[in-house]
């Protein structure tokens, strides 16, 4: 027994010893004999983290329709993680190679001409300015001396004399990006297939040189509604130093303007982030997303991406018709135009267009042909622009006078042709002189009578003109989510400030849309709204509703009444019967007379100057239950009942849609419509053309100014 224990022990003894003995052999092969290469691994290995770039929210229509949308491109990016540092020169040689063969855009910002004699781009000045800080130069530095200096910066010596140009340019652009681990460098942008199949087949030898799959801003039609969706750009170098700490790195994009712009911090989405780890070899040992990248939300608006593109066939239409016309006096020197239509029960905008205008797929190709253009297609006329109203201001001298009592329904006025209150120092007119004779409210505003309206401000005088006007969206913001402008209301106030003198025959003027009212096209869409909705003003928006990448709805835009003019003694109904008598037996009739529902309108001829008017309309219908409200406005274009075909082509094509739309297959049906109706359109039978012999006449105004009646 004590010899099985001994035995025992010694196998026991024997087998610890060994493993003993193995593991001192792997600690001497560890420590000693392999000791320098696992200390030089372990003191070389990198991990960092690199950002992946979200995809940009898109924005929609009503019905879901891509207006700005997100498309995938092919980027060419240096990464620096792949790379080592004494091949960059050389790899940028390479790149170049191969993107200016392919006719890419080189993402270089130094502002010297590519070839020699590297002269500077004189219109680039504060870039100049600031290439000569950064190499820590004089201001008085040449072009040689830039080119010097970029070899010596950036050790160029190596590469021949006349790549220094080229390659500095690119080293410049990327230590203004801040080029690093951790922030790979975009060579070139949406690069062809052609790059991207080369890069791909030689990239054992272009290590470091990359394709990168990432996003552009992509329009469907650049034409829809580009002077609100606005545009996205790179961030600009005294942007950075204040966008960089909200997340933002060197090379991001970001809205520039109107709703890209506005709402940024939604469609932006947010980063995720990749994280890399590099062995002293520069080979990749490990990759893995940390964080993943959440697209960013999208916006849904108010808009009909179909009445939107239908009215901007309209306009483009409209001004036609006012240049074929043979006299100046009905907008043969028509210059540009806009329209707003907007849900009077809600307040969102359906559509809203400008003519002339441009294309948002070509505006950084084209922006300097927009800008030059004396037409100003990149002018938001429909809500930046500020236009007299004319006679369409009269349907809210009405309300008022028909709210305090001075007027009732069968209150007659006695048009002579000429207002006489304030004779014989002052006796402007109806226009041409007409004599309306003996009229009632109703009858005053399908003819348009100036005396009737004289007479009614007068009595009313203009602080409550103004908080009518007020409440019915004019001179006030209407609550646009982009920046539009307040307009004017005609005031004292206003006037002085201007260095005239009030006089009390003004408010004359001012109770027709004349002297110093100066309105938007928004805000007329806005006032007729408000008419439609007996006093009830809601706020005119674009936006419906923010919608995550999840489904969720992150924020919805409340139908809110911004002001209330309740009804008093049946005003509403009573103007409202006037505007219908102005569509059905006024100027406006020959158009809109005939339309199987009733729509309520009120023209304007808004003399700008002694040699031309501007013609203003507007509009909302059906009266029975209404559902919608126009406003046109017209530069240089004459009687505000020119604009009465389009008021028409407006209200058929938004039935027809509602009416479509009660199919599944609605889109299907439409473009079919379409389809056909280009068919057409390519056959015989041109448009009819207006002229001015088959119009009806309508008033325009008189704006002698009262500057001699005396102040009561």
């Amino acid at each position: 027994m004590k010899k099985v224990l001994e035995s025992r022990i010694k196998i026991l003894s024997a087998v610890i010893l060994s493993i003993f003995l193995l593991f001192t052999i792997k600690l001497v092969q560890y420590q000693i004999i392999e000791g320098e290469k696992h200390f030089e691994s372990s003191n070389t290995s990198v991990v960092f983290r690199q950002t992946l770039t979200a995809s940009r929210g898109d924005i929609v229509d009503a019905y879901g329709t891509p207006l700005a949308s997100s498309q995938l491109v092919c980027n060419v990016t240096l990464n620096r993680a792949y790379l080592q540092s004494d091949q960059l020169n050389q790899r940028i040689i390479e790149a170049l190679e191969i993107l200016e063969d392919n006719g890419e855009d080189i993402n270089d910002i130094l502002p010297m001409e590519k070839n020699a004699p590297y002269s500077f781009i004189e219109e680039k000045q504060s870039e100049i300015a600031w290439v000569r800080n950064t190499l820590e130069l004089n201001i008085y530095a040449t072009e040689k001396d830039v080119i010097e200096k970029l070899g010596e910066r950036y050790s160029l010596e190596d590469i021949p004399r006349d790549m220094w140009r080229k390659v500095g340019g690119i080293r410049y652009t990327m230590e203004r990006e801040g080029y690093s681990l951790s922030t790979p460098f975009t060579i070139a942008t949406d690069v062809s297939e052609k790059t991207v199949a080369l890069i791909a087949e030689n990239s054992r030898q272009l290590s470091g040189l990359e394709i990168y799959d990432t996003s552009k801003r992509y329009y469907e039609d650049g034409t829809i509604l580009p002077h609100l969706l606005g545009t996205v750009g790179v961030i600009w170098a005294e942007e950075y130093e204040e966008l960089k700490n909200q997340g933002y790195g060197m090379t991001d994009t970001l809205g520039k303007s109107g709703l890209e712009k506005l709402y940024e911090s939604y469609l932006k989405g947010t980063d995720g982030s990749v994280q890399i780890e590099r062995n002293m070899y520069g080979e990749i040992t490990d990759k893995q997303i940390i964080v993943p990248p959440k697209e960013g939300d999208t916006i849904k608006l108010t808009i009909d991406y179909h009445l939107q593109q239908e009215l901007n066939k309209i306009l483009a239409h409209q001004i036609e018709v006012l240049h074929q016309n043979p006299s100046k006096e009905w907008g043969r020197d028509a210059e540009g135009i806009s329209a707003v239509v907007i849900d009077v029960r809600t307040g969102g905008i359906l559509a809203t267009a400008n003519y002339p205008s441009y294309d948002l797929n070509l505006y950084t190709s084209n922006y300097n042909d927009y800008a030059a253009d004396e037409k100003n297609p990149l002018f938001n006329r429909a809500v930046q622009g500020l236009y007299r109203p004319g006679s369409v201001f009269k349907c809210s001298v009405a309300l008022a006078a028909l709210q305090d009592g001075i007027i009732d329904e069968n209150y007659r006025y006695t048009c002579t042709g000429v207002y006489t209150y304030y004779a014989p120092s002052y006796m402007p007119s109806c226009a041409n002189g007409n004599a309306h004779g003996s009229i009632n409210v109703k009858q005053a505003l399908k003819v348009s009578c100036n005396c009737f309206f004289f007479e009614l401000g007068r009595q009313l005088g203009i602080e409550r003109l103004n908080e009518i006007a007020n409440s019915m969206g004019m001179g006030v913001k209407t609550g646009l989510e982009i920046s539009e402008r307040t307009g004017i209301v005609s005031n004292p106030e206003y006037t002085e400030s201007l260095g005239g003198t009030w006089h009390v025959g003004n408010v004359i003027q001012a109770a027709i849309g004349q002297l110093d009212t100066a309105l938007t096209t928004v805000q007329l869409a806005t006032y007729a709204a408000t008419i439609a909705n007996e006093g009830d003003r809601l706020n005119t928006h674009l936006v419906d509703s923010i919608v995550s990448i999840d489904g969720e709805v992150v924020y919805e835009t409340p139908v809110d009444v911004l002001s209330e003019l309740p009804d008093k003694n049946d005003s509403y109904r009573i103007v409202e019967e006037g505007m219908l008598m102005a569509s059905t037996e006024g100027s406006a009739s020959r158009f809109l007379s005939g339309l199987p529902f009733g729509v309520a309108s009120k023209t304007g001829t808004a003399q700008v100057a002694n040699d031309y008017y501007n013609a203003t309309m507007m509009a909302y219908g059906p009266v029975e239950n209404p559902e919608i409200a126009i406003a046109i406005i017209a530069e240089k274009s004459g009687n505000g009942y020119m604009l009465a075909e389009s008021i028409r082509d407006i209200f058929l094509k938004y039935y027809e849609l509602k009416d479509v739309r009660q199919y599944d297959n609605w889109h299907e049906i439409l473009e079919q419509r379409e389809a056909e109706k280009q068919l057409a359109e390519s056959g015989e039978g041109a448009e009819e053309i207006i002229s001015a012999e088959t119009l009806p006449q309508q008033n325009t105004v008189q704006t002698q100014q009262p500057t001699d009646v005396p102040v009561q």
